[in-house]
Order: structure tokens, then sequence, then C-alpha cells
């Protein structure tokens, strides 16, 4: 764990800003973020204790372990030294990082609940962040975003909440359309955006946007850490000092 320590960003990465169709939002798509992996795949392969699916009560469809506090210092820094001055620079604020959780995908299609074969949002709140970064290929899948197409809805906010249950109700109607993971446009959603995976790239978008990794290979919920879809999911709340 000690070396766990010594990882930092590094110094060439280079960085996408995408627009989310449809808002003002975009994606930011930051590659070779570390400098050197290999303290935290170490750490997946080696060390990480994985929780069976729902311990974290979140409907990721795989297992999860918590990721080392320099983990989650180093995404801290950077997030509040390089990104949050280009989206926030008319505002002073202090982050709060919530989790950084190592995740990887087991649950196999035709054991799915109904809302982990839809597209969802982590938050209703404009000031909340999602962070994931690949430890995986492509061919595993990137992550997709959606509309909502029976109230043409992107982003959500407070005031939508009432809606998250309405689009459980059309994906249990629907259910031929809603057969497994989703990977593309359905009769309910419209994929708007997809962020292919790319070892050590991190993507950083709004957490109030429908959203959904995009396991479109058998292996990508294969369970197997070697084989699998190896990622780290981090979310972080803004708030104005």
């Amino acid at each position: 764990m000690s070396q766990m320590k010594n990882i930092k960003v590094n110094p060439d990465y280079s960085l996408q800003k995408l627009s989310i169709p449809g808002t003002s939002l975009h994606v930011l798509v930051i590659d070779e973020f570390l400098f050197n992996t290999d303290a935290v795949t170490h750490f997946a392969h080696n060390i990480a204790y994985f929780n069976p699916m729902f311990a974290d009560n979140t409907l990721f469809p795989g297992m999860r372990d918590k990721m080392p506090m320099p983990y989650t210092r180093l995404l801290k820094h950077f997030f509040e030294t390089f990104i949050l001055p280009d989206i926030r620079p008319e505002s002073c604020y202090q982050t709060s990082f919530y989790s950084s959780l190592l995740s990887l995908v087991t649950c196999e299609p035709s054991l799915l609940t109904v809302n982990q074969k839809m597209p969802h949002v982590d938050s209703c709140n404009n000031d909340d962040y999602a962070f994931v970064h690949y430890l995986s290929s492509q061919e595993l899948g990137g992550t997709s975003f959606y509309c909502y197409k029976p109230r043409d809805l992107i982003e959500f906010n407070h005031v939508h909440k009432q809606v998250l249950p309405e689009m459980i109700t059309k994906v249990t109607n629907n259910p031929k359309d809603h057969c497994s993971y989703i990977t593309g446009s359905t009769s309910i959603f419209e994929q708007i955006l997809t962020i292919e995976a790319k070892f050590n790239r991190l993507v950083i978008y709004p957490a109030n946007v429908l959203h959904s990794a995009n396991l479109t290979s058998p292996n990508s919920y294969c369970g197997d850490k070697n084989q699998g879809r190896l990622s780290i999911s981090s979310f972080a709340s803004i708030s104005n000092t």
C-alpha cells in the first residue's frame, strides 16, 4: 500500500472538452492521467477486497472496494487545481469527495434488475460531479450519455425527481427493448454521446446527466479482474466558500 503514496498525475496528460448534445454541459476526457499506474493496478489485482453487488448501496452491477486515500487525495487536488478553475472561474469553492470505488462489473445480463437495464443519474444537483478512471481497454466499454425521450430530458434537477420512477415504469413496460445492459438507443432513451474506454483515461462529467456504462462485450461483465472491466468511480460535490 505504501507505493500508493507515490502516485502522481502525468504532467503530459491530454485534455479534451466535449459538449453534451442538447445541453450547455461538457464531458472532460483526460488521457494518460496517472504518470505511473503500477500502484493502482497492483492494488486492483492483489490487494482489493471486492464486496458483493449492492454492498455499497448503489445499483452498480458488480463488486467494489474503496480506493486508498492517496488516490482520492490526488484526484481531489487535480480537480481543484487544474479542472475547477476552468469550470467555475468566477467562484471560490471547496470540494467534498465522497468516495473513490474500484469497480469490477460482474452481473450477467439475465440477472440485472430493471434499474440496471437503463441509464441513471448519480445526483439531481448541479454541483455534483462524477469521475470514471478506466483501468481496462476500449473493447470492455466506456460511458454513454442519454436523453429520456418522453420528456426530452438529459440533465436532471430536483424538480425532475418524480421522473425517475416514471422511467422505471416505462422500462418495465418495454421489456423487449430493455432486456440487457443498455448499449444504444431504445424506444425510451436516445444515446447522444459515447466516450470510449481507454486504459488510464479519466472522464469527468456532471453527475446529474443521464448516463450508463456501455458494456458491449461479454468480457465486460465476466467478473475476472484480469480480463474484465475495471474502473474507479469517484464522486464530488462543489460548494461555494
